[in-house]
């Protein structure tokens, strides 16, 4: 999947979780601002500029996880938060 399609399917409604394990990170499209999708599309853009395959495929990952409301996986969640570091 793309970036473009993605982008569309951002637009989704989805179901709302909080994630275990990270108090005070939404998951799903709620009408509020959710900082680990937010913080996965910053980092997808920024190893995307890199070439780093790992960590887009974990970006990928989240996002995708986030519109089909399901919960990311810790270890993919762990990938996007390491990046900067």
């Amino acid at each position: 999947m793309g970036l473009e399609e993605f982008a569309l399917a951002a637009t989704a409604e989805g179901k709302t979780a909080v994630l275990v394990g990270y108090p005070g990170i939404v998951a799903g499209n709620s009408k509020r601002e959710n900082p680990i999708i937010s913080t996965a599309w910053t980092v997808l853009e920024a190893a995307g500029d890199l070439g780093d395959v790992r960590t887009i495929e974990a970006c990928q990952r989240v996002i995708d996880a986030n519109l089909s409301g399901a919960l990311p996986e810790h270890s993919d969640i762990n990938i996007v938060f390491d990046f900067f570091n």
